[in-house]
This record gives structure tokens, sequence and C-alpha cells, in this order.
């Protein structure tokens, strides 16, 4: 771009003035037309000067042209340095006050506008989320803290219901239960997901078909209420956890409730916490905690149910 391309940009007053407000703000024509009380016509004219000059640029948020001062422009050669250097020049003097005492209404217009959106659609807003995003995406994302490299072994996978989200957030993925029927499900659930990296094996918590140190994090999901000796599982996820490698188990509180013994053919009723943990420690894993895990039942609570518990552990080095 010509040097006196830029130089004739900036000399005007109004468009001088645009580029100290986008290079604090992106901003619609109709916002630069509040702030400069100037027509319409005149701000988009200025506009067009600017961007042909590449002091400024545009994007399309829906119905809306978005303007911004190209604060990074892109590009190389003198003429592009220059740009920058402008625009940084601008955004280093302050704005009149009349005009920044109009730029702060019009922000504070658009964070109400912003705001009312909210309180319209607050009583629904996790839905809205979930109908855009799915319900998994946050635990997607806590997955993500943890390395990618790693082997992880969902002993008692069941159907698989937490197969798609760990083998699209580990490397590879060992999935382990006693009854072929519900690996068979499994299996399905991974092939319409079109999982490649989980490996199915049949097998209890009384000997898993896992090597010694195989996996960097092993899940056990309510499966230790089914297992004739819990402290013998706690012992066999010890064996296949690596040195440094975590165990997440979830399982339900001591209770009752002879209704659900009944219905889910608990061999347990439950445990108290503190008991998983003395019998994790027993097990040899360290940094051993148990916190309430909180439950909301799909569209309330739908079955007179125990509360449960999440307990973590590492195995030492």
């Amino acid at each position: 771009m010509g040097t006196e391309k830029l130089f004739k940009a900036m000399a005007d007053e109004q468009r001088h003035a645009i580029v100290q407000l986008t290079a604090r703000q992106e901003m619609s024509v109709s916002e630069l037309v509040a702030c400069l009380r100037q027509p319409q016509s005149s701000v988009s004219r200025h506009l067009k000067v600017l961007r042909e000059a590449g002091l400024v640029r545009d994007r399309r948020d829906g119905s809306a042209i978005m303007y911004s001062a190209a604060t990074d422009a892109g590009g190389t050669g003198n003429g592009t340095a220059l740009a920058s250097r402008m625009v940084e020049w601008a955004m280093e003097q302050e704005l009149p006050r009349a005009v920044q005492e109009r730029l702060d209404r019009v922000l504070g217009e658009r964070q109400n506008r912003s705001d009312d959106f909210f309180v319209r659609v607050g009583h629904r807003w996790d839905q809205l989320r979930i109908e855009a995003f799915g319900r998994w995406f946050q635990f997607e994302a806590l997955a993500s803290l943890l390395p990618v490299e790693w082997t992880v072994a969902d002993i008692g996978t069941g159907t698989g219901f937490l197969l798609p989200l760990l083998s699209r957030s580990f490397a590879n993925v060992i999935a382990v239960d006693p009854v072929a029927a519900m690996l068979d499900v499994a299996r399905k659930r991974c092939a319409v997901e079109k999982t490649d990296n989980v490996t199915f094996r049949r097998g209890d918590l009384g000997r898993l078909p896992i090597a010694d140190g195989r996996v960097d994090l092993a899940t056990a999901m309510l499966v230790l209420h089914h297992v004739p000796s819990p402290e013998e599982a706690l012992r066999e996820l010890f064996r296949i956890i690596r040195p440094g490698g975590k165990l997440l188990i979830v399982e339900q509180c001591a209770h009752r409730l002879e209704s659900f013994h009944e219905r889910m053919q608990d061999r347990w009723w439950g445990f108290e916490p503190a008991q998983i943990e003395t019998w994790t420690a027993a097990a040899g894993f360290s940094r051993v905690q148990a916190f309430p895990l909180p439950t909301d039942a799909e569209g309330g609570i739908a079955v007179d149910a125990p509360e449960l518990f999440t307990l973590t552990a590492e195995r030492p080095e």
C-alpha cells in the first residue's frame, strides 16, 4: 500500500477517530454512528477508505459487519509496518471526552443487551448448551488435563457408556467386563462412534486380563459392590496400574434400600467411604481421598437410590 494513501486516510479527523475507537473495541457501523454523531453514509464511506488503506478490517457477525483496527496488520513491507505504527499511535491518544462518554454508553447498552438475553434464557440455558454441544463437552475438556498418550482401563465397562469419551481423550483404552453380552453392546457402541483405539477383554476383578503395571489410569465405576471381595479387587487394580498411575472409583454409599438392592442385583449394600479409603491404602495406594458425588437423575430422581462417592488414589513411584 502507498505511504501517501495511508497519510491521507489518517488525515481526516473522523477517520482518525474511527481508528481510535476500533482500536479499543470491535464495533458495528451503527455503534460508530452513535459515537461520532455522524450520518451512517459518512461513516460507511470513511470505513471504506480505511479498509482500503489497510488500517481497519471487517468481519461478519450474523447480519452485522464488525470493524476493528488492524493492530497486527498482516503482510510485509514498509507500508504494512507504517499502518501498524499509525494504529498504535492512535491507540496511545486519548479520545475526546464527549466521544469517550458516548463510547461508554454504547458499550453499556451492548452489555445490557447481553445481560437481557441471559435473563430471558437463563431457565433453559443448560438445555440450549446441551442441544448445541451435547452433554459431554465439559467432561472432555476436563479430561484434556491428563496426558493424551495414557493407556486407560475401564474396569467393569458394562455397555461401554464411558468408552467414546475415553477413546477421544486417551491414546489407548482397555475395556474389561465379565459378561460377554455386555461387551457385545459395548463393541456396537464403539462401532457406531467409529473408535479404533479400544481393546475389549473378558474378565473380572478377581484376575484382570491385563499385565502388571500396564495402565496409567484405571476406572471402576459402580463395580466394587458387585465383586465378592473388594479388598482383593483393589489389590488387583494396584497390580495393573504403573508406578505413578492413577485410580478413579465411583461407588454407592452404604444404604438399606431393599427395592434398589434387589432391582440392581447388588452383592454389597454400598460402602462407607472411609472403609474403601482404608482398603485402598492397604492395597498399596497413596494419596487416597474420597469425596461425596452429587447426582442428578435424568428428569429428576426417578428411583429411590443411594448416594454416591468418588475415590481417587495413586500408585507410589
